[in-house]
């Protein structure tokens, strides 16, 4: 880890920059990390739990190389340097977007999106809303829609033989959910974005995945492969929503902080939760349970079509937003 302490002369505001590696561990890992680094700014004592640097040991017996989900991380591997060189020219085809989101606005896309599914929480909600605005506004064909979202999930809390809430390390997974039957769903989007987090989420699942993953994930190490490759009609939900990254590391400034973190890809849409506004009164708000999605897509004029449909249902507050199809103008 590197951290950097810059003072700004104009605003007196002072910015805590970190860096760390993902080798050592996944968000939870470093958020808990500078908690600790706040905790002890403040004279404080850290707060439980402690972290556990041990690992958890792997049934070697659970090995099936022919799971589905795991057979594609072979298929779908790829060259380091075409990797890098696949994210280059990415970046220079697309433009970065943030969709903002107040607490409010949430609360109303999941009473349209959950249909009575109680299971169906506002994260997916929210991701399904923007596959079918996309769907509707971005993409010129059906051919082209968004037809499955790839979720990268933490599976902390699910079986304590695997992984306890205290262990630092990459305890996170990703996970296709199955093909949208109806791409222009809100309500049926949101149920299987829900489906294939629940899947994660099985200890018998996770066992069986976890250790033939880890076999075929050595082997692309030494065969200099990543996998890291989306299908044609793929998205990725990175999301940090759950996590209050500007409270729990507030260095004493409690609503005060704000957290700003870098790297964007295509497709790739990570989602965290609002900062704290600062008003003219110079007083600080900030709207627990509202959320900043940020995310690259292409340049040109369907952006801006898809950026005029979000911002119409936020001033409409999603009137033309229905459980079964997201209409257009």
């Amino acid at each position: 880890l590197r951290f950097k302490v810059t003072y700004l002369l104009r605003s007196k505001e002072y910015i805590v920059g970190t860096s760390t590696s993902h080798l050592v561990g996944d968000a939870y890992s470093n958020i808990r990390f500078l908690n600790n680094l706040s905790q002890i700014y403040q004279h404080l004592e850290p707060l439980p739990p402690r972290p556990i640097f041990q690992r958890c040991l792997l049934n070697k017996e659970k090995v099936d190389l022919s799971f589905p989900l795991v057979k594609e991380i072979s298929e779908k591997a790829e060259k380091i340097e075409s990797f890098f060189g696949r994210i280059i020219k990415g970046k220079s085809e697309t433009e970065q977007i943030n969709l903002s989101f107040s607490s409010e606005q949430l609360i109303r896309l999941h009473s349209i999106g959950k249909c009575d599914d109680e299971e169906v929480t506002i994260h997916d909600t929210l991701c399904a809303y923007i596959i079918i605005t996309l769907n509707k506004y971005f993409f010129l064909t059906t051919d082209e829609h968004i037809q499955r979202a790839r979720m990268i999930v933490n599976y902390r809390g699910t079986c304590d033989s695997l992984v306890t809430q205290e262990h630092v390390g990459n305890y996170i997974m990703s996970i296709p959910s199955s093909q949208f039957t109806d791409s222009l769903s809100l309500s049926s989007t949101a149920k299987m974005i829900r489906q294939a987090i629940k899947t994660i989420r099985s200890e018998d699942f996770l066992e069986k995945w976890l250790v033939s993953a880890d076999v075929l994930t050595r082997q692309l190490i030494k065969d200099g492969r990543v996998n890291y490759v989306l299908d044609q009609n793929e998205v990725i939900f990175n999301s940090n929503l759950k996590y209050d990254w500007a409270n729990e590391v507030n260095l004493g400034m409690i609503n005060q902080c704000r957290f700003h973190t870098a790297t964007s890809f295509k497709f790739y849409f990570r989602i965290f939760q609002l900062n704290p506004i600062k008003g003219k009164d110079g007083r600080w708000t900030k709207d627990n349970g509202g959320a900043q999605v940020a995310v690259r897509i292409p340049k040109g004029e369907r952006k801006d079509k898809f950026l005029e449909a979000w911002a119409k249902d936020i001033q409409e507050n999603f009137a033309n937003v229905t459980p079964l199809e997201a209409t257009g103008p």
